[in-house]
């Protein structure tokens, strides 16, 4: 009598993640927030009762660092979707923004230093940036490209030309991430917003920003 041949039993399963798109994007979440907490280290922290430069990085840095961690823990116990190729091509494309804005910066540095303008090689590689992300800007990957412009705009442009422009202009290219933008709306609550910014760091938390251009 023969013995039909069984599969072997007791194997080990193979670990795999439930919700990948969650579980991966708190990781990035993580390492950008460990970016800006190394980045902020040699700013001051609390002066007295008052904010120091560095009180408010390290602080949303803290809150993005507890956020990643969270988000990446669901998505190892959650089940969701996978990661498309429209959301690689999107962060791609954004870590493509952030080399434009660092090569950019460095090389327009002789050019600025020599026209007498400080600090303005970052203006020049904001707007550089702001001009790669509208020709790459297509359907659904103009979402990352448009708030990672809008990041690196505000970066480049809060020194040297102050928190009330650079504000406003993050908050209009921002908006634009979404193809159902309403210019009109956009910059009614890009200008509200900006003016609550500079009540609230300059004067609520008596951050060291300038409101107006430094030439």
């Amino acid at each position: 009598m023969s013995e039909g041949v069984q599969a072997p039993s007791g194997q080990p399963r193979r670990f795999k993640i439930r919700n990948p798109q969650d579980f991966y994007g708190g990781l990035v979440l993580v390492a950008v927030a460990l970016f800006f907490w190394w980045a902020a280290r040699d700013l001051p922290g609390m002066r007295g009762f008052a904010f120091g430069p560095g009180t408010a990085p390290r602080l949303f840095a803290g809150i993005l660092l507890a956020l990643g961690v969270l988000i990446a823990f669901v998505g190892l116990l959650t089940h969701g979707p996978n990661i498309e190729r429209v959301t690689i091509r999107g962060t791609l494309m954004g870590a493509l923004l952030i080399a434009v804005f660092v090569i950019v910066s460095k090389y327009a540095t002789p050019l600025t230093t020599a026209l007498g303008l400080r600090q303005f090689e970052t203006v020049v590689a904001a707007l550089v940036v702001l001009v790669v992300a509208i020709a790459l800007a297509r359907g659904l990957e103009r979402g990352p490209l448009y708030v990672v412009a809008a990041t690196l705009i505000f970066a480049g442009t809060i020194r040297p030309l102050g928190l009330v422009f650079a504000s406003f202009v993050s908050l209009v290219v921002s908006a634009a991430a979404t193809v159902e933008v309403r210019w009109r709306e956009t910059v009614f609550w890009a200008a509200a917003l900006t003016i609550f910014c500079a009540l609230l760091f300059v004067y609520g938390l008596n951050l060291p920003f300038a409101f107006w251009p430094r030439f």
